[in-house]
């Protein structure tokens, strides 16, 4: 996991450059850096710092900006030391959702997806579809999922028709809302596709590079 008091440490920074509703807030920081710290290549700040104001771009002064880069770092390296330790494990338990706990999952999803997105043609490039010789890609259908839950949009999944199958032999009507819980069930599952995939990646890399 990344270190919690770095990450409050970073929240506390960023409420110094903007109001809080103008910033990820603490889920929405830790599912940012974990998508940062599993790509494989390297995303240079410059290309995602904005992102932690919603894509705005803060005029800071210079006590704001050193601060603010001092906890930036802080956070990459201790993600980055997680993923070397294999402990960017996904964060929640199902077996105590509340509202509290699914407003999380939600800020921490978006954050991630912010993440995937700064490098969306690698997630959704169908690598593995291609070398499975698959109809469909696991990782850009997991990526979807991420996508489905953060904005409520059911219109890009593939798979949209199975699901309403499979409530339906439940006995109850595929709701949208039934549609999302069913989903929701699932993201763990999709965290993980996204990760080993990462991880498989990152060391072909290696790889190539040593060759």
């Amino acid at each position: 996991m990344i270190d919690s008091k770095l990450i409050l440490k970073l929240v506390s920074e960023l409420d110094k450059c903007v109001p809080p509703q103008d910033h990820l807030n603490k889920d929405g920081l830790i599912g940012f850096f974990y998508a940062l710290a599993i790509t494989p290549i390297i995303i240079p700040p410059e290309d995602w710092m904005a992102e932690l104001f919603f894509g705005e771009r803060p005029n800071l002064n210079g006590k704001q900006v050193k601060d603010l880069k001092k906890a930036v770092i802080s956070v990459v390296k201790s993600s980055n030391n997680a993923l070397i330790r294999k402990e960017l494990n996904f964060p929640y338990d199902f077996s105590i959702l509340d509202d509290e706990m699914l407003d999380n999952i939600w800020h921490w999803s978006s954050g991630f997806l912010k993440g995937l997105y700064l490098r969306l043609p690698f997630w959704k490039s169908g690598i593995v579809a291609n070398e499975t010789q698959q109809m469909s890609d696991v990782v850009a259908r997991s990526v979807d999922l991420f996508y489905t839950l953060v904005e409520g949009d059911l219109a890009v999944l593939e798979n949209i028709e199975q699901l309403k199958i499979q409530i339906k032999k439940t006995g109850k009507e595929p709701t949208d809302e039934l549609i999302m819980a069913s989903l929701l069930q699932t993201l763990p599952e999709a965290y993980e596709c996204i990760r080993i995939f990462a991880a498989q990646m990152s060391d072909r890399l290696k790889k190539n590079t040593i060759s």
